[in-house]
């Protein structure tokens, strides 16, 4: 089983506003992706929404909103998702 923990910090997605992380998926028809959303100021931040989007490049961007997820009280959330090859994944997290 291929495991990776990937920590993007709240000063990368800040001045950035989009960062993306290319990883190698699992062999597996599904996998369960977790995550924990915190504060520009390091906290954990509970009842955030992460919505998933499909996202297709090979025709043209679009994107399909797969659902939404909210975090735990330790920011922390799981959702799983289905491997489809030529797609990508977008997550978006929003927070008071």
């Amino acid at each position: 089983m291929l495991l990776q923990q990937i920590i993007l910090t709240g000063g990368q997605i800040i001045c950035s506003k989009i960062v993306t992380v290319d990883i190698m998926l699992p062999a597996e028809e599904f996998f369960f992706l977790k995550g924990i959303v915190y504060s520009p100021t390091g906290e954990p931040l509970p009842n955030a929404a992460v919505e998933v989007k499909l996202v297709d490049h090979v025709d043209s961007v679009a994107e399909k909103s797969l659902g939404v997820t909210f975090t735990e009280n330790d920011g922390s959330y799981g959702i799983s998702l289905a491997k489809i090859n030529g797609k990508q994944y977008k997550l978006i997290a929003y927070s008071q």
